[in-house]
Parts: structure tokens; sequence; C-alpha cells
């Protein structure tokens, strides 16, 4: 029997590379990095703003869908350098978009839960979206793009993602329990609260639509929505370290460059309902996460 064959853009990435191990054997796994890269075999060097070289690469792989992971991510970043977001985060997506249409394969975009503003504070995939800063304004353009773009595509709204492997930066309990192992007093913010996403569970619900051919927009996060800083203290407990190094502040102490919304709880009935997969609890995914480091 013959797999179906899916390409993942951004493989060395921490959402990437786990949806590479979760499909392994499952799928024909093929991936691509740009400046992390990989000794996994299938593995594409890619920069996704060259569109001869995106539209070849798929051409040549005629993958049977597409998962993009790829993005400019760091909101301050994109605030600061917004040629650069949109090149990255819009032309580089279409690009990756345009070249699924044309082999004729279905398109994942990875998407976020900062296209809405927080002030309704729990938004389903019919609610109206308000980005309140240049990275989900870009992500937001880009959803829009592709339901004008006539591809078989999927959108998964996402949420401060978590989980083992993957190059380049840390995620952010990584970050936190190498702070607080350190010693170091780390500042977090009580007035920002989301949906921590475990990667593994994402990476599964990624894969399960695709299995059932969904198409459209689904929110795909973790079950408990919470402030950065109660994340924060339950992953010191979790994993034994001094929660008094975590010193709550306010967005407006942090002075960050990007404007953040307050509280955003997306909500999963959707994709459970499109899937039959259970999303993941904070306490749960941690549990896992834990396990997977200790090794």
């Amino acid at each position: 029997m013959v797999m179906e064959r899916l390409l993942v853009i951004g493989g060395t990435g921490l959402l990437g590379s786990k949806i590479l191990e979760v499909a392994q054997g499952r799928f024909e796994v093929f991936g691509t990095y740009n400046l992390h890269a990989s000794e996994r075999k299938n593995m594409w060097k890619l920069d996704v703003c060259n569109r001869e070289r995106v539209f070849e690469l798929i051409s040549r792989i005629m993958p049977d869908f597409v998962i993009d992971t790829h993005g400019l991510v760091n909101i301050d970043h994109c605030e600061k350098n917004p040629a650069e977001a949109w090149m990255v985060n819009v032309d580089g997506a279409k690009n990756v978009a345009e070249a699924c249409k044309e082999a004729s394969c279905k398109y994942m975009f990875m998407s976020t839960d900062n296209v809405f503003d927080g002030k309704k504070g729990e938004y389903t995939e019919e609610d109206e979206p308000h980005a309140l800063n240049y990275y989900a304004k870009t992500k937001l353009i880009m959803e829009k793009v592709l339901s004008a773009l006539d591809v078989d595509y999927v959108v998964a709204r996402s949420s401060v993602m978590y989980g083992t492997g993957g190059s380049g930066k840390a995620s952010f309990p990584a970050w936190l329990i190498e702070k607080l192992r350190g010693g170091e007093q780390v500042r977090i913010v009580t007035d920002q609260e989301n949906n921590p996403t475990f990667t593994d569970n994402l990476a599964e619900f990624l894969l399960r639509l695709y299995e059932r051919d969904e198409r459209g927009v689904f929110h795909i996060t973790g079950t408990d929505c919470i402030s950065r800083y109660d994340f924060s203290v339950i992953i010191a407990d979790v994993f034994g370290l001094e929660k008094e190094l975590i010193v709550p502040v306010t967005s407006s102490e942090l002075n960050q460059v990007g404007l953040r919304p307050g509280r955003v709880n997306m909500v999963n009935k959707k994709v459970e309902n499109a899937t039959g997969i259970r999303a993941f609890g904070i306490e749960e995914g941690l549990s896992i996460f834990k396990k997977q480091l200790i090794g």
C-alpha cells in the first residue's frame, strides 16, 4: 500500500519537528528548513520567499497535503520590522498556498489566537477577528487570502505552543525552566490570558483533520485559559522549581512594542467534534512534557 505524502514547511521548528515525529509511519514524510539544518532524511532547504523554489519543490515532492508552520512570530520584532513580517508571513505563505493549489494538494496554515482583541474573552470560529498587533494582522490577512484563493485549505489557530524537539527558540516552559534552574528572577505578565497548547496534541489534531478531509477554520488549543503568570507558577510546581523567582507584572510595566490582547479563550468544540480527539489541559500536557524531558 502506497502511503500518502506529507510535506511540513518549517520541519525543524517546535511544531514542525513534532508533526514529522507523530506522522512517521502513517504518512511518507518530507520537511523543509531554512536557518536550522536537519539530519533527518527527506529534508530540503527552502526559503518560502523564493517563489520559484517553492513551486519547484512542491512539484517535485507532489505531497497530498502540506502543513505550513513557518513564520516570523516574534510580536515585537514584527511590529518594528513590518516589511520583513509581510514578506515572510504573507508573501511566503501565499507562495506555498498557490503552489499547493497548482499541485492539487491540501494546504494547512498555522494562525494565532492574536487575531482576536480579547474584549469578548471567549471565542469560537464564528467570531469576527480584530488583530491588535502587526504579527496578528499578517496572519489574518493570509487567512483572508486563503478564503479567496480557491485552494483546499485548513486554517489552524493556536496559542502558546510548548513541547519537546525543534531547533531555534525554546518554548515558553523550556525558557522558564532554564531561567528558574539558574536561579534567575523572571517578570511574567498577569493580564494576558490564553490557552497553552501541547504540540503532541496539536500535531495529532492536524493529522486527523487531514484524514477526515476537513476544510476551513479551526481553533486548536489546550482547554485551560490561564494568565502567563499562573501558567508559570504551575510549571514551577510541576518541575519542583522556585516559584518565588516569578515576579508578577502588568503588560504596561513590560513596555512591549506590539499590543497584546487581554483574554483570548479559544473554544475547541468544533475541532473536537470534527476529529473525535480530546484537547489536553495544562496539567496533562505538562505531565507528558516532563516525562519527555527526563527521557
